[in-house]
């Protein structure tokens, strides 16, 4: 294992996630499941993002939309219990391929949404006060995101990324947003690790790789706070999805 490379991953990783939102888990899966070539990665990211957003509570919790955030919760729980039977049962060349598949397509539908961006840019502000404000009112919705969320919470630490998707579409504010995010992902990856734990077992090298990595990832997300205002936002989201698939080519390239 190359601690060199683990650190500036997990580094560059936390800085993603603080200046767009999410990211951590999508980067370091992929990265610590090459390296590591255990499931075991996948507790050492779940243990990792909930230290980074337990940081960021406090601050954005005045934020969250608790109606939003109620929905999206109960489905997670429900999701919670079908992540472990997949974690469980999958053999390690299948979650390598499931978390490929989804990097992809996940960075191709944001590819094409900073496309339409870029594209429109000049009408932002008025596209997105002219998004309809009942979509992130309406409970059905909001309780099956939070399923497919809970469900890839216990099963690849992945839960962001069908809750982002989502907001996206919504009328909340970019603070609104974040919050909504950072708290789920307390909620989450709490709920994830606890059944791990229970369920599956967490080793104690992961629990002391996850303290050598935690301060790294904390200065990750320090360092993100302060260029969120500094650097052009579509270009390091374009940045951030180059990164993505070439990650998720060099996965799918090793199975």
């Amino acid at each position: 294992m190359d601690w060199s490379i683990l650190l500036l991953i997990t580094f560059l990783a936390a800085t993603v996630q603080a200046v767009i939102g999410f990211g951590f888990g999508l980067i370091c899966v992929s990265v610590f499941l090459i390296m590591l070539d255990s499931v075991a990665a996948i507790q050492l990211v779940m243990i990792i993002t909930l230290a980074m957003s337990t940081l960021h509570w406090t601050r954005l919790k005045k934020h969250t939309p608790r109606h939003t955030l109620k929905w999206i919760m109960a489905g997670c729980l429900l999701g919670f219990p079908f992540g472990i039977l997949i974690y469980q049962f999958t053999n390690l060349e299948a979650i390598k391929l499931a978390v490929a598949l989804i990097i992809i397509a996940i960075s191709l539908h944001n590819g094409w949404q900073l496309f339409k961006s870029v594209s429109i840019s000049l009408d932002l502000e008025d596209s997105e006060c002219s998004v309809k404000p009942h979509y992130q009112q309406q409970p059905l919705p909001l309780f099956g995101v939070g399923i497919i969320s809970g469900l890839m919470a216990s099963s690849i630490a992945m839960p962001g990324p069908s809750v982002m998707l989502y907001l996206a579409t919504t009328s909340l504010t970019k603070n609104q947003i974040r919050a909504t995010i950072i708290i789920f992902f307390i909620f989450s990856y709490s709920g994830a690790l606890l059944l791990q734990t229970f369920f599956i077992g967490v080793d104690l090298t992961t629990w002391i790789t996850a303290a050598m990595l935690i301060p790294v990832a904390l200065i990750g997300v320090v360092t993100g706070d302060h260029l969120a205002n500094r650097i052009n936002q579509q270009l390091f989201k374009a940045l951030v999805l180059v990164v993505l698939l070439l990650t998720a080519v060099f996965m799918l390239v090793n199975l």
